[in-house]
């Protein structure tokens, strides 16, 4: 589950050597225009909602990890209106280029967002008599980022809503899938409306 997702945010925390490069304005009420903001990145968890709590359905999902060379990179256009995510080799602008993760903010003041198209992904299921297959049932992603820049230190969560496709075909599947997970949590919750929140902070440099 989410494997997607952790592949594209850890994209994001790039490892730089550590070179001065200019800073942006401080205490600002706006992100300034063709700038390159490098964040390190200090702390990093993540926040279950209603989901089901069986050990097997969390297991694959932990914190995003990072190092002491692990930073948040983006470059705002000439209006300061969107802000593409950038991978560097250092805290200079002319060793970056877009990030493959292909993540571009839309900017509000300080705070800027993005959403990835919903993906879809097979579930995996064990039939009686142990042998696993792809099901017909599959699991939606919605991903909703949310970076604040507030000056010195920043903040980004990444939610991540989860339910079932659920067409006419398939629901019947997907309703099995449902309750075995949910007799198998201790919270007696399920994948229906499940959202997780992966959230990491730091400081500019």
């Amino acid at each position: 589950m989410s494997r997607v997702l952790l592949s594209v945010v850890a994209g994001l925390v790039v490892a730089c050597s550590p070179t001065v490069s200019p800073q942006p304005v401080q205490g600002r009420t706006t992100v300034s225009p063709n700038a390159t903001y490098f964040w390190k990145v200090t702390s990093s968890m993540v926040e279950w909602g209603t989901c089901a709590d069986a050990a097997d359905f969390r297991a694959n999902v932990a914190p995003l990890p990072f190092s002491m060379n692990s930073f948040l990179i983006y470059k705002t256009d000439a209006e300061a209106k969107t802000a593409t995510a950038q991978s560097c080799t250092a805290l200079d602008p002319s060793t970056c280029m877009n990030s493959s993760s292909n993540v571009v903010f839309t900017v509000a003041g300080t705070e800027l967002t993005f959403t990835r198209d919903p993906t879809t992904e097979k579930l995996r299921v064990r039939d009686t008599n142990g042998v696993e297959r792809d099901s017909t049932c599959e699991l939606t992603q919605l991903e909703t980022w949310t970076m604040r820049d507030n000056g010195q230190k920043f903040e980004l969560e990444v939610q991540n809503t989860l339910g079932l496709n659920e067409t006419d075909m398939v629901a019947k599947e997907c309703d099995l899938i449902e309750q075995n997970l949910i007799s198998r949590s201790p919270n007696m919750a399920g994948v229906r409306g499940c959202v997780l929140t992966f959230k990491l902070t730091g400081d500019l440099r």
